[in-house]
């Protein structure tokens, strides 16, 4: 059995931030991440044709707090500015260099972090939670926390929470909402197609994306995102199924239509939790006792930003105790 003070279940941008601000300050947190990397949906994956963002486009920011992190990792090479053809908005958009990914690697560094670990329930044991893992081919060590955090996304915490304490049956408010990914390469730069295109109604399409235009990246590579709607209704499909409509969807939203080449890389990923529809409108969620809390970005809103002033607050909550 592993004990800790502080257990932070999920190394996305909230669970990093969460875990970042209280170990700063003395207290001892373990990070618990189902995946084999941090970063949640700040996600890249790499092939032979160049690599995908995935998950999250680019940053933005509103909030000081949120500023700063922006700024300490521009200056240490890790993020970029980004400034495609088609940009709609006035705001400055950031990017992971060389992936989005590389700002949740930059974020854990330093924090224990245990990777491919999943929780599979939470016990309260006398005035401490005793969480049960697993690996990927077995199980995993227990854990012994004074206080445990799910910092992901709200239907999860929901599950391991509401059994423990019925003040997170108020999760049940969130919505969110799911989408599937589509990454793409092409052996020849696709002429007059712009950087990026959002979708209108009633497209399949809400983003169409030349990854290979941020900084650092290489190859004529892009990513499709679906619509909620669409992503919603064909949760189910198989993956050829979804390749296909996706890049049908693309040809026409492009309006390259038959001129549009077959890709020499199609993969896709269904993100489950991807947007946030309805959120909790509160900055986190925690028990009477102050021992049992979740956060994220939907506590808050559809924004990576909203993840990390979630864990901010919450952060500042439990210092104060």
């Amino acid at each position: 059995m592993i004990e800790t003070d502080i257990l932070v279940i999920g190394a996305g941008l909230a669970g990093l931030t969460l875990a970042r601000v209280l170990a700063g300050h003395g207290e001892k947190v373990v990070v618990l991440e189902k995946s084999k990397s941090p970063g949640g949906r700040l996600s890249t994956r790499r092939s032979d044709f160049g690599s995908f963002d995935h998950g999250a486009q680019y940053l933005t920011s509103r909030t000081s707090g949120f500023t700063s992190l922006l700024n300490e990792f521009s200056q240490s090479g890790d993020l970029a500015p980004w400034d495609p053809n088609g940009k709609d908005s006035a705001r400055s958009w950031w990017v992971g260099k060389p992936g989005m990914s590389e700002i949740g690697k930059s974020m854990a560094r330093d924090l224990d972090i245990e990777y491919d670990t999943r929780v599979i329930g939470i016990v309260k044991q006398d005035r401490k939670f005793l969480v049960h893992t697993e690996g990927r081919s077995e199980a995993g060590p227990d854990y012994l926390a004074s206080r445990v955090v799910p910092a992901i996304p709200a239907p999860q915490a929901l599950e391991l929470l509401t059994p423990l304490d019925p003040a997170f049956v108020r999760l049940k408010k969130v919505a969110m909402a799911p989408c599937w990914s589509a990454m793409l390469a092409f052996d020849a730069r696709l002429q007059g197609v712009p950087d990026l295109i959002r979708g209108q109604e009633p497209d399949v399409l809400s983003l169409i994306a030349r990854n290979g235009s941020k900084p650092a990246r290489t190859g004529e590579t892009f990513v499709l995102h679906a619509t909620p709607q669409w992503s919603r209704e064909h949760i189910e499909s198989e993956r050829n199924a979804v390749k296909s409509a996706m890049v049908s969807a693309m040809r026409v939203q492009t309006g390259l239509d038959e001129n549009l080449p077959d890709p020499v890389h199609c993969e896709v990923h269904r993100w489950l939790y991807a947007l946030v529809e309805t959120p909790l409108d509160q900055p986190f969620l925690g028990n009477r006792e102050n021992t049992l809390f979740a956060c994220g970005d939907w506590c808050i809103g559809g924004r990576a930003e909203a993840a990390h002033q979630s864990a901010q607050a919450l952060a500042r909550h439990i210092m104060s105790l």
